[in-house]
């Protein structure tokens, strides 16, 4: 009977476990916009993005890690007051140890390879990585526009599609004239 109970258990926890929402330290996407705007780490500002009406960084001179890496920038887009992505840049020198750690928390990411030149002509390969989880996805780019700086995007797939949509019925058509 215990064997059965505890076959049981591990059937009820693996759906658990394949459900976890995709966020970054406690902030997953879709949380309200107060968990990040009330941190005074954070400045929040109205913006016009495909990514939502309001976008907060962090502020000059506070710190943030990812698996142990600096941070370079951390941007949080929200879309009426919730959380639609994440985008996080790093050192590229960190990148690897970014991938292995987002690994071991999701599992196997998809890989993609491309090439990239720097402006001497010298050809480097771009190793990306994605993991999907229903509509959300986080996105790992090894080179975002330098050689030296790395990308992490963790986002709402289908946030940009809704927004646009949002917008252009809200658009007056005696006003686009």
């Amino acid at each position: 009977m215990n064997k059965a109970l505890l076959i049981l258990a591990c059937t009820l926890a693996a759906p658990a476990v394949q459900a976890e929402s995709i966020g970054f330290k406690g902030v997953a996407l879709g949380s309200p916009l107060a968990r990040v705007a009330s941190d005074p780490r954070y400045a929040c500002n109205a913006v016009n993005t495909p990514q939502g009406d309001t976008l907060c960084s962090l502020r000059p001179n506070e710190v943030e890690t990812i698996a142990g890496a600096p941070i370079t920038t951390l941007f949080y887009f929200y879309d009426l007051g919730s959380l639609t992505g994440i985008q996080i840049s790093i050192a590229e020198k960190n990148y690897q140890r970014v991938v292995e750690a987002l690994a071991a928390k999701y599992g196997a990411g998809k890989v993609s390879v491309a090439k990239v030149k720097n402006l001497n002509g010298k050809e480097f390969e771009d190793r990306g990585y994605r993991w999907q989880r229903g509509d959300d996805s986080i996105q790992a780019q090894r080179y975002a526009g330098r050689l030296d700086l790395s990308l992490i995007r963790f986002g709402d797939d289908q946030a940009p599609r809704r927004i646009q949509q949002r917008r252009a019925a809200a658009r007056d058509p005696k006003q686009d004239l």
